[in-house]
């Protein structure tokens, strides 16, 4: 039986390595955002607490006006910082967003390639089998022609 080549495995090949690699960029992405959107909710956190802090302090009778205004300049800076992280995680989004899609693009091309190479394998079985099946029936025919067997029916 001959061996199979498919004529495209370079190109399958190529295909899967681009695919590896979208799945990494992917991967890193998700990972960058899942880091950012912690890094936002950990920001948010200590806003809600120096918020705490802000009114705990107005209802006590040792409200110092000093200490509330240091706290409401960190809660301005808290405050800047989660909307400039706020920001990153919509970057971040965009991002793993167009990494999902560069996956999902390359995923295809591969399956594209994959397709013609099942298609060409099917193809070679089943030229395989009909070459099997020719031969077959050659050594078939040519017992059955054998000058044995011509013989045997002359004398009969």
């Amino acid at each position: 039986m001959k061996r199979f080549k498919f004529r495209l495995q370079s190109v399958l090949d190529q295909r899967e390595s681009l695919e590896k690699s979208a799945k990494m960029s992917f991967s890193e992405a998700q990972q960058a955002l899942q880091r950012g959107e912690q890094l936002l909710s950990e920001l948010n956190e200590v806003r809600a607490a120096i918020l705490a802090e802000i009114a705990e302090q107005r209802r006590s009778p040792e409200f110092d006006p000093t200490e509330a205004r240091l706290y409401q300049d960190y809660l301005q800076t808290i405050t800047g910082c989660v909307r400039e992280q706020e920001a990153f995680v919509r970057d971040l989004h965009c991002t793993a967003e167009a990494m999902r899609l560069n996956l999902v693009g390359a995923s295809k091309n591969r399956k594209v390639v994959d397709k013609i190479k099942e298609r060409d394998l099917f193809a070679h079985k089943e030229h395989v089998q009909r070459a099997d099946q020719a031969a077959t029936d050659e050594i078939a025919t040519t017992r059955f022609k054998h000058p044995a067997h011509i013989t045997e029916s002359a004398t009969s």
